[in-house]
């Protein structure tokens, strides 16, 4: 077969393998959990299936008569597995809850169970997938002295063509078809490189090897090749995960950021490994020129760190350049700038390294495909310990600043072992300039670097935490105003949003008869758990799924009134959905406050499976209450939201916040109307009464002047059209390519970053939207009097009753109040 012909199947089969990965990763989150440690466990999964195909593959490859044959078979075996694989993972509940009732109370257990799950669904397509590297590089290397060249060669094809797939999967297909449908696309793919590899396989192989070798050991410098191989990957995959952590506060945690970041990182080293492989047979010492890319890859990083310390003035810098960010375009073409100023250079080195390594571990061609098969598994091994020790151990341990200078070290030392051992001359002399990168590193990389870029957004920290999931902290304005903020630039709470927050903890209280046990998916601040805690309840669970809010909670006792301390609250560090599908409880009332739609991963709280499970946990007569920021959200997207809601829960009442800002749809099994004998007795609680009080609801009117719409009129607004599902979630990537949203980009939740650049005519941007958005979601709002039952509770005739409560709506704001911005609910 043509060389051009074996790197067109190869891209094809590289572009199908990340559609994949984007599609089972999502898939997974759906029933392990979007918790770092559920995702790096799935992460974990996928690559042990890559490597462990590779190194079964390395032991066949080279014994196999007809290796294009063998690799077309691989591909439809791929195409098979990959076809059955969604349906598999859509239905891991049972498995899931089986082994969380079994071994959910040993954490590490947990863990490896969690582990073994992800992999046993994933083995047999990862490992197809891992094993064709093995395989091909037979065919497409005929001579000792083009090792290099072929095998670079394909490993850069096949990378390049994983960007496309990311890039088609993160920003087309997933969106435009959904998760079956992409992997379907995927599949046909493998399939029809499968067939025109099989085809073309019956003639000779192109490789003049021996069929089958005699066995022989691994020179000792073809295992130091691999151990250094292992090392590099390890490093590697710890830069991706210190990378994307470190570039949210830039790129904010839209699903579009985190594949623009992977697509840069994929696409530097598809260009790195182009590039050598012209090179690397020329190299007439190749463990010394690994050693010395090794050398650089260290030097980049340092860099990057430097340049990363300039990040606030450069990126508005390269805003400005793109010509503004006018556009969900311009703002992508941003993302990419921002990732590939800070990675691309580093990854053009990663990428370099495997023709080296492939040169330096190939003594003869009859062992070509087991030693590529072997040096690619210890690569992947490598970079599966680098994502736990990085993740779980030295993030925790060092902090972010100080784990890149670890890293940094390691891929200094590693360079400069190399290059001793290869020539110890010129070696020497790497050495000591690692030496000289080592001392630089440490000494300017800014001690407090990361912490540093939040400092000059938001002025004085009260509380900075880096952990394994997130990094939280505590702001605190010229007023004592203090607000909880994430570096991703999601949603936040504070003691200015607490009428926010208390009102909407109150909005599906008040419709219950006697709300006994409460559900509280995402704490916030607590605001919003501290009114739930003003009525009689007898437990409330509390799932959050970061650490750290927890650990911020004492800094607003102010307006959270210390909730956690209440004998009655049970916290739980958990991923909501996860909790509910695990859990065997039920309970009366069950909130969410999650973050706006366009944050990464926030969509599996909002989908038809998820209302469906939460309607499945509610006791008789139960209330699901959930949290829509309705300025930051389309209003198809609102109709969207509608429409699922509705599809679940037969009964429907929307409330809306104090300021405008945000709705709260409430959803049950039974008629749940609001009723005026059951809020004015609920009011009768002196807690429930203060509380309200202290917001400026004094009384029953003004409770019912923040209704919305509910029954048919929630139908009319919804209208016809498709559902949010778990197979094709929607809102998360329509959300974020509107201004409603600022793109997904920036907002006033990170202090209005960038947003005067998206419409460069307004002197206010993010206060325009803000209010032009208010107003029109208001003219949605209807009367509550044709839904108000007994409404002859309060000794008013109906006119009499209708002027009340007018006068109680035109006292309420029409936006927000001074001095504050649209947030996340606690």
């Amino acid at each position: 077969m043509p060389f051009p012909l074996l790197l067109v199947l190869f891209f094809v089969s590289g572009a199908s393998g990340l559609v994949y990965e984007v599609v089972w990763m999502r898939l997974l989150s759906l029933t392990l959990s979007v918790t770092v440690y559920a995702v790096t466990t799935v992460l974990c999964a996928f690559m042990a299936g890559l490597a462990l195909g590779a190194a079964v593959a390395a032991r066949f490859a080279d014994r196999v008569p007809h290796p294009l044959r063998a690799y077309g078979l691989v591909e439809m075996g791929v195409a098979a597995t990959a076809l059955t694989t969604p349906t598999i993972l859509f239905h891991l509940g049972p498995g899931y809850v089986w082994l969380h009732n079994h071994v959910g109370a040993i954490p590490l257990a947990f863990v490896f169970g969690r582990f073994l799950l992800a992999f046993a669904v994933l083995l047999l397509p990862c490992s197809l997938m891992g094993a064709t590297l093995p395989v091909l590089a037979r065919v497409a290397v005929e001579r000792r002295d083009a090792v290099g060249r072929g095998a670079g060669t394909l490993y850069a094809v096949n990378t390049l063509g994983a960007v496309a797939g990311c890039v088609a999967a993160g920003f087309v297909l997933v969106p435009a078809l959904g998760l079956s449908a992409a992997s379907a696309i995927a599949a046909a793919l493998n399939l029809a490189v499968g067939l025109v590899a099989a085809l073309r396989g019956g003639r000779a192989p192109r490789a003049a090897g021996a069929a089958t070798p005699p066995p022989a050991r691994w020179p000792a410098r073809a295992l130091l090749v691999c151990a250094a191989f292992a090392l590099s990957g390890f490093t590697a995959m710890g830069y991706e995960i210190l990378w994307t952590r470190g570039l949210e506060p830039f790129t904010h945690n839209s699903t579009y950021a985190y594949t623009a970041m992977l697509a840069t990182f994929l696409f530097g080293i598809g260009l790195g490994s182009a590039g050598a492989a012209t090179l690397a047979d020329r190299v007439r010492r190749p463990l010394l020129a690994l050693g010395l890319v090794e050398l650089a890859i260290g030097g980049s990083v340092a860099g990057a760190l430097f340049l990363y310390a300039r990040f606030g003035t450069l990126v508005p810098a390269m805003a400005e350049a793109l010509g503004g960010l006018t556009s969900w375009p311009h703002v992508v073409a941003l993302i990419f700038a921002e990732a590939g100023a800070l990675l691309f250079a580093t990854t053009l080195l990663y990428g370099a390294t495997f023709p080296l390594v492939a040169r330096a571990v190939v003594d003869q061609l009859e062992r070509l495909g087991g030693r590529i098969g072997a040096a690619y598994a210890a690569n992947t091994v490598g970079a599966i310990a680098g994502a736990l020790a990085t993740g779980f151990i030295l993030l925790p341990a060092l902090g972010m600043r100080d784990t890149f200078v670890a890293l940094v070290l390691v891929n200094l030392g590693l360079g400069a072992a190399l290059a001793l051992v290869a020539a110890p001359r010129p070696g020497a002399l790497a050495a000591g300039a690692g030496v000289v990168f080592a001392v630089a590193t440490l000494g300017l990389v800014p001690a407090r670097l990361f912490e540093a870029r939040f400092v000059e957004r938001f002025g004085r920290l009260l509380f900075y935490r880096e952990q394994v999931t997130d990094t939280v902290m505590v702001t605190e304005d010229a007023g004592g105003a203090r607000m909880i903020r994430y570096a991703d630039g999601r949603g936040t709470a504070g003691t200015m949003t607490a009428p926010e927050d208390r009102m909407y903890g109150h909005e599906a209280m008040l419709l219950h008869p006697a709300p006994r046990r409460v559900l509280n998916i995402c704490f916030g601040v607590g605001n919003s758990l501290a009114s739930v805690l003003t009525y009689p309840v007898e437990r409330v669970d509390v799932v959050e799924l970061s650490p750290g809010v927890v650990d911020a909670a004492p800094f607003f006792r102010a307006t959270n009134r210390d909730a956690l301390a209440d004998p009655r609250v049970h916290l739980a560090i958990h991923d909501g959905r996860n909790f509910l599908l695990a859990s065997g409880d039920a309970w009366d009332v069950i909130r969410l406050d999650p973050p706006e739609l366009h944050t990464a991963g926030v969509v599996n709280l909002y989908t038809r499976e998820f209302f469906e499970l939460a309607r499945d946990h509610l006791r008789p007569g139960g209330i699901f209450s959930i949290w829509v920021n309705v300025v930051m959200t389309p209003e198809d997207d609102l109709r969207l939201l509608a429409r699922t809601v509705g599809s679940v829960f037969p009964y429907v009442s929307v409330w809306r916040g104090p300021f405008r800002y945000s709705w709260v749809f409430n959803g049950s099994v039974e008629p749940r109307p609001p009723d005026l004998t059951l809020l004015l007795r609920h009011l009768a609680e002196p807690a429930v009464a203060a509380d309200l009080d202290s917001i400026g609801v004094a009384d029953v009117f003004a409770v019912l002047s923040h209704f919305v719409m509910a029954g048919h009129e929630v139908e009319e607004f919804a209208g016809p059209g498709p559902l949010v599902t778990d197979d094709h979630t929607r809102l998360d990537f329509t959300v974020p390519r509107s201004l409603d949203a600022f793109f997904g980009f920036a907002n006033a939740n990170t202090n209005s970053w960038l947003v005067e650049l998206m419409d460069p005519g307004r002197h206010d941007v993010a206060a325009s939207v803000f209010l032009t958005k208010v107003k029109q979601m208001a003219t949605h709002e209807r009367a509550v009097l044709p839904h108000l039952a007994h409404a002859d509770a309060a000794g008013l005739d109906t006119e009499a009753l209708r002027a009340r409560l007018a006068a109680a709506a035109r006292q309420r704001p029409a936006g927000q109040p001074p001095g504050t911005s649209p947030r996340q609910p606690s």
